[in-house]
């Protein structure tokens, strides 16, 4: 073989070496194309599944939620429309007496009739018994509407969701907030105690932080029995603000307690717990920039404890 046949071969061989390479290289780019149109197409669906799991987890606690809005708000509106009703009945005997004497007025000769029909009226309605009666009534009424108005706007309060963006806002007042429509729900198992320090701001989205107070509330009126204590307590420590969410219920075994926050575990029975309330409240806090960690004792009660950075950290 001739050095230029020896070149020839070389350079053919080269050629179908670097050909195969390309093609090789093609194919590996087309096959991590599709790889990512699929990871991209998995991401998507992973996240629509995580939007579909946090709301329906936001409607499972809505849902225990309205059971005691509900039963707070009927009370009112029961007496109320039944006081109305009432009302709307005796004023129109009332509309009677002024019939009485609107007929009678250009009767002047008639006034010793007049006075005989509007005593007997009186009498048969029991007038004096309603003049005193229906101011009460109306003030009943007046107090009823009021709480129903309360009531709903402290939902609106709590599930105003706003822009996307975190502001500057009080703890405190969001947790007296959610302690307002929580109650709702957990004065039948326990009473509550605040014991709120002077806090500065923190920096979030207080419809998110929101989901997790009540969250936490919830929980711990499930935990324990008809007399129940929740002891919540905000302080500040440095850089940060602290809550502590305490209470005196059953408690969580060690066991249990190292699987707190895993999506879909949860102790309740089942078709009352989603397994969601805690692993979501967790990704919030984090979000915010912060830890929620938690202690608990069988028999004695659990503690959450949350940790959130202060929106303006203190000059030292």
């Amino acid at each position: 073989m001739t050095k230029e046949d020896a070149y020839k071969t070389a350079y053919i061989r080269e050629k179908k070496a670097r050909q195969l390479a390309e093609k090789l290289l093609e194919d590996k780019s087309r096959q991590l194309y599709e790889n990512v149109l699929n990871l991209e197409g998995v991401v998507a669906e992973l996240k629509t599944t995580q939007a579909q799991l946090i709301q329906s987890e936001k409607m499972s606690s809505l849902g225990q939620l309205t059971a005691g809005i509900a039963h707070e708000i009927n009370n009112p509106i029961a007496y109320s429309y039944s006081n109305l009703f009432y009302l709307s009945e005796n004023i129109t005997e009332f509309f009677k007496l002024d019939k009485i004497i609107q007929d009678n007025l250009p009767l002047k000769d008639n006034v010793d009739s007049m006075l005989q029909q509007y005593q007997s009226m009186r009498k048969e309605i029991d007038a004096d018994y309603l003049i005193t009666d229906i101011p009460s009534l109306l003030a009943d009424t007046i107090e009823g509407v009021e709480r129903v108005k309360n009531i709903v706007n402290n939902l609106k309060k709590i599930s105003y969701k706003g822009d996307e963006a975190f502001t500057a806002f009080s703890i405190n007042d969001c947790i007296k907030e959610c302690i307002k429509v929580s109650a709702n729900e957990i004065k039948y198992s326990m009473s509550i105690n605040l014991e709120l320090s002077d806090c500065g701001d923190v920096m979030g989205q207080p419809y998110d932080l929101n989901q997790v107070f009540i969250n936490l509330f919830m929980n711990a009126s499930h935990a324990c029995s008809a007399h129940g204590i929740l002891t919540i307590t905000t302080t500040q420590e440095q850089d940060n603000v602290i809550i502590y969410v305490q209470d005196n219920g059953r408690g969580i075994s060690e066991e249990n307690i190292l699987k707190i926050f895993d999506p879909f575990y949860t102790s309740k029975p089942v078709g009352e717990g989603t397994g969601l309330g805690l692993p979501i409240s967790h990704g919030i806090i984090e979000k915010h920039h912060g830890t929620i960690t938690v202690t608990s004792e069988v028999g004695v009660g659990t503690c959450f404890k949350i940790s959130l950075p202060l929106a303006s950290p203190p000059i030292n």
